[in-house]
């Protein structure tokens, strides 16, 4: 047995020491003809146009973006700051930004259409929501820490489950963190 665990070491040794040899070895003496191997670049979606076909039936929107600005609501002597918001309208035809702070518990009539989540009756409060407005952001809270959670964003996936997450967003909205809600809605004109 001695021997043979012998001549295994030794053929072990001798191996490793040839693989030593050939890695000191410039690639052009170990096969004088070969290349350098270089791999080929995998394609990537850059590399293809990303250009849709005009539809007619859509019509693009060049209208100047909404710009609104709003205190987060707070519980208490909690002060969270000042949201900024600037985003495009989502409507090619006159609509107007409407921003509603309306008191928990929050009462909304929505439901999905399409890819928007529009208001089905109108709200309790004077200069709230309306028939036919569109949700585009509700205030959302992830613990302490709010946000604004772009609905028209997660109904544009058109996942199972998107008006789902709609919904769980604007019951983050318990009396936890703030007495109040910031509801931003799309509002057609004419």
């Amino acid at each position: 047995r001695s021997s043979h665990n012998h001549t295994s070491r030794d053929m072990l040794a001798a191996a490793a020491i040839n693989l030593l040899a050939l890695s000191l070895l410039p690639p052009q003496s170990v096969l004088p003809s070969a290349q350098p191997l270089r791999r080929a670049r995998s394609p990537s979606m850059d590399d293809f146009p990303q250009t849709r076909a005009a539809d007619p039936n859509v019509m693009e929107s060049t209208r100047a973006n909404f710009a609104c600005s709003f205190e987060i609501p707070k519980k208490g002597i909690s002060e969270y700051g000042t949201v900024n918001m600037n985003f495009k309208p989502l409507l090619a035809t006159d609509s107007e930004l409407v921003v509603v702070r309306n008191e928990l518990p929050l009462e909304l009539s929505a439901e999905p259409k399409g890819r928007v989540v529009a208001v089905t009756k109108d709200g309790k409060a004077d200069g709230g929501e309306r028939v036919g407005d569109i949700l585009r952001f509700t205030l959302k809270w992830n613990g302490p820490e709010p946000s604004m959670f772009d609905v028209c964003k997660c109904m544009e996936r058109r996942l199972e489950n998107s008006f789902d997450q709609v919904v769980a967003a604007l019951v983050t909205n318990d009396g936890s963190y703030a007495d109040e809600i910031v509801l931003i809605f799309e509002r057609p004109v004419g």
